[in-house]
């Protein structure tokens, strides 16, 4: 099956292991008792608002009991040349930390891990958010 319109060799050219040791050390973070950050409405909101510019509205928020940060915009204005997926990563990207990974979930949804690891940022514990982006 093809991946992409044009792809002929149907098979790429390596495995993914050479990053492997990072995913690993982001899992290995994120399964530590206490490493989600508290108060994203302070740490994260202010950030993700000034982001929004004349783009997006934002038109809730919410943290959720499994600690998952849920944040609802919508598309303000002409939506002619909006390209939904890079423009919630790059709205994502106002509260990206050291590490940062976003997977588009479903139509609409967009889950983000954000933070810093051990070593990434002298000063700081290792410490994360997990934010779940739905896009009206």
């Amino acid at each position: 099956m093809r991946r992409w319109d044009d792809d002929e060799r149907l098979t790429g050219i390596a495995d993914g292991s050479a990053m492997e040791p990072s995913v690993t050390r982001l899992l290995d973070a994120m399964r530590r008792d206490g490493w989600i950050a508290e108060d994203p409405q302070a740490h994260l909101l202010p950030h993700l608002r000034r982001a929004c510019g004349a783009e997006w509205l934002l038109t809730g928020d919410r943290l959720l009991d499994d600690g998952v940060y849920e944040v609802h915009v919508s598309l303000a204005g002409d939506q002619e040349g909006v390209h939904v997926h890079r423009d919630a990563i790059r709205l994502l990207s106002a509260i990206a930390e050291p590490v940062f990974f976003v997977r588009q979930a479903g139509a609409g949804v967009f889950e983000c891990v954000t933070g810093v690891l051990d070593g990434d940022a002298p000063g700081f514990a290792s410490h994360g958010h997990l934010v779940r982006l739905v896009v009206a």
